[in-house]
């Protein structure tokens, strides 16, 4: 009896000695210190990456892995998935292991499709052809929209049941991550549906202040607002100074529509023959909104265009620090158009908070 509680003892420390070497094993890094890449800057590299087709076997991942410099044989590779139940779940794409990864982190990585992510910037205020010459210069996006900017608008509109024939500003402006390889069809269709949920919770949340009567008149508004002042001290008063306007049926007189609507006659220069130009966007002709957005707005010009501050201002000015000047009549806007676009005469009078 004492024997074999002895042997059994003997083999229960070998079994525990056992595992815990294969522990071991498997927190041990596998992904090794890659040389700095050659340059101005001595960078060192992140991670390694590795493309895994699909239908490939785990011997196979593992020579692919062995073949990219990660420490790890084929069969041993294999096998060692084999006895996690990984062996089966291990899924293709682009990825990448950071320096220092065990074996287990990298079967972790393969099996919960933890691909590589790429991102792409959309910026507040980009037009649609901004956006799509964006996407179609970054090199890991694939490019699967064809014609010119305005056939393509249309077709999404169309096949995103827009109420506008455009996207225009139906785009949400954001930093978006994808994977290698995802078409710009898909980022651009995913930035639609999440602009309409940020438009659908502005609405949700709009203020007894606006003057606007649907989601899409609201689109439009933010889109003037985006383009119209970057201070975001000043967005609600903008807002409110367009919306007051829009009251009194007083031409909205906004540069940025008149220069949309301008297109690629606009050189740089806004000038008063500028200011004539038959178009629907040019709100020194036309009273209303224009028919659509001119940008792509941003959450907080949204929430600005449905909550406007409580001024009865009608003008507003660029001090040319960034920030507006409001008025209330047009002797005081004048006034404050002499002073801080003209340089002349004296600084207008203190602006009134209602």
């Amino acid at each position: 009896m004492r024997r074999f509680l002895l042997a059994l003892v003997v083999l229960l420390f070998f079994g525990l000695l056992t595992m815990a070497a294969g522990l071991v094993w498997l927190t041990q890094p596998v992904v090794p210190a890659l040389a700095p890449s050659v340059g101005p800057v001595n960078k060192q590299p992140a991670s390694v990456e590795v493309a895994i087709k699909p239908g490939t076997s785990a011997r196979a991942i593992g020579l692919v892995l062995k073949d990219h410099g990660v420490e790890v044989t084929p069969e041993g590779f294999a096998r060692t998935a084999r006895l996690l139940g990984l062996h089966d779940q291990l899924q293709a794409g682009v990825y990448g292991f950071p320096q220092g990864s065990s074996i287990w982190q990298v079967l972790t990585i393969l099996s919960r499709g933890q691909e590589l992510q790429e991102s792409v910037t959309l910026l507040e205020g980009w037009t649609f052809s901004q956006i799509l010459t964006a996407l179609h210069s970054h090199p890991q996006i694939k490019k699967t929209l064809t014609g010119d900017a305005q056939a393509v608008s249309r077709a999404l509109a169309q096949e995103m049941n827009l109420p506008f024939r455009s996207v225009e500003g139906w785009i949400f402006p954001d930093t978006y991550l994808f994977r290698r390889g995802q078409t710009d069809h898909d980022l651009l269709t995913r930035a639609i549906r999440l602009q309409k949920e940020m438009l659908a919770e502005a609405w949700a949340k709009r203020s007894a202040r606006s003057a606007l009567t649907s989601p899409e008149q609201a689109l439009v508004l933010a889109s003037i607002i985006e383009k119209e002042t970057q201070a975001v001290e000043d967005r609600a008063r903008v807002s409110a100074v367009l919306q007051n306007r829009l009251r009194i049926g007083m031409r909205l007189q906004s540069d940025p529509t008149t220069i949309y609507g301008l297109g690629s006659a606009f050189d740089g220069n806004l000038r008063r023959k500028d200011l004539s130009h038959p178009s629907p966007y040019n709100t020194y002709q036309h009273k209303g909104l224009p028919p659509g957005p001119i940008a792509s707005p941003g959450r907080l010009a949204l929430v600005a265009a449905l909550q406007p501050a409580e001024t009865s201002a009608l003008y507003f000015v660029a001090r040319g620090n960034g920030r507006s000047y409001f008025s209330h009549d047009l002797k005081q806007h004048n006034w404050a158009v002499n002073y801080f676009q003209r340089g002349i005469g004296q600084p207008p009078p203190a602006e009134r908070s209602l």
